[in-house]
């Protein structure tokens, strides 16, 4: 066997060797590829009477071959990536690229996070096989690429909305600041003080997530790759670099308008 990169070996051991073990059953010849029927759930987000093996992949034919021996080492270290989970690191930023003068971006990401730190999914090692295993078969990474959205003042009946800050008792009589209407309901003008917000024009969650994703991969990736080096028949894997924010410096910050606009 020649030398690969861990993502190369993966590639070959989900795609031409693994999906031989058939997981009981013998299945019709003629069956696509394990990257066309990847292919189509990526196309159709479905997959009809085709169940996969004990691996997490399609079986392809019918035939006796067993799955190469290296491939069934490698099989052995993702099933093991369910054991232990992958943190998201506390400091961790997806768009250093990006402006963020109003903090927007910054209070989308905060949000996503602390919701997918609440659930736990995406920490788990449950949901870094799948992706080593469907990034295996589609031959590459989740795509981190994303435009900044744009941001939009907030309206009220298609005109600009005022807000302002006012100082109200509870009824346990503390003292609370509350966002209120800021404009002046005889004359239709701002209030003094009263200012105009802002939010994005198109979710980020997507893209939050996305990149989430390619951090997990890169992290996985990593330490299949330190587990596997010299367990199999050809030695060591081919050093490759692991990169876990390809965004960074890939793109130029577009700068928003100023923060707030205040009334006078």
């Amino acid at each position: 066997m020649r030398k690969m990169t861990i993502e190369q070996l993966l590639t070959w051991a989900f795609t031409e060797e693994l999906c031989k073990a058939q997981g009981g059953g013998r299945l019709i010849p003629a069956m696509q590829s394990a990257s066309a029927i990847y292919g189509d759930i990526e196309t159709l987000g479905t997959l009809i009477d085709r169940s996969p093996n004990g691996w997490g992949v399609i079986p392809t034919w019918s035939d006796v071959d067993e799955p190469h021996a290296d491939a069934l080492k490698v099989g052995q270290a993702v099933k093991a990536l369910t054991k232990d989970g992958f943190d998201i690191p506390v400091d961790w930023y997806p768009f250093p690229e990006w402006s963020d003068e109003r903090g927007l971006i910054r209070a989308e990401v905060d949000r996503v996070l602390a919701g997918e730190r609440a659930r736990g999914e995406r920490q788990t090692g449950r949901h870094a096989y799948n992706l080593i295993v469907t990034c295996a078969v589609l031959k590459r990474g989740p795509d981190w690429r994303a435009d900044r959205p744009k941001e939009r003042m907030v309206e009220h009946n298609g005109m600009p909305a005022w807000f302002v800050m006012k100082r109200f008792k509870d009824a346990f009589g503390k003292s609370r600041m509350v966002e209120v209407d800021g404009r002046d309901k005889r004359s239709r003008r701002p209030v003094k003080g009263a200012y105009r917000k802002y939010v994005l024009s198109d979710p980020l969650r997507g893209a939050i997530l996305s990149r989430l994703d390619w951090m997990v991969w890169q992290a996985a990736l990593k330490l299949l790759d330190r587990e596997l080096d010299h367990t199999l028949s050809f030695g060591n894997t081919l050093p490759m670099r692991f990169d876990p924010a390809p965004w960074v410096g890939k793109f130029q910050a577009v700068l928003p308008e100023q923060s707030i606009d205040k009334a006078g």
